[in-house]
């Protein structure tokens, strides 16, 4: 006389198919981290290089804007002005052009 168990492989099979499955997305959400750190790092690593980079920046910011307020600087202009024989014109005639 045959028994014949048809259940007793299908639990078995169940069980092996939910643990490869669990196996899987453990794998899946590990790798998902790693990979996400990797990125994060990455990105704060930019981050502070561009934040000494727009530190230099500003500082060359100013050092142009003190360079330029010195060369525009009205007692300079007149220097430059009485140095190179240009007279200051008390009347002047605009020429106005419209368009």
């Amino acid at each position: 006389m045959t028994i014949i168990q048809p259940n007793k492989h299908k639990k078995e099979i169940a069980w092996t198919m939910t643990l490869i499955g669990l196996g899987i997305i453990a794998f899946s959400t590990s790798a998902m981290t790693v990979f996400s750190y990797s990125k994060i790092a990455g990105l704060r690593h930019d981050i502070s290089q561009l934040e000494t980079d727009i530190g230099s920046a500003r500082a060359k910011n100013a050092d142009l804007g003190n360079s330029l307020f010195k060369i525009t600087d009205p007692q300079s202009l007149e220097g430059i002005a009485a140095e190179k024989g240009l007279v200051e014109d008390r009347n002047p005639k605009w020429v106005f052009a419209s368009l």
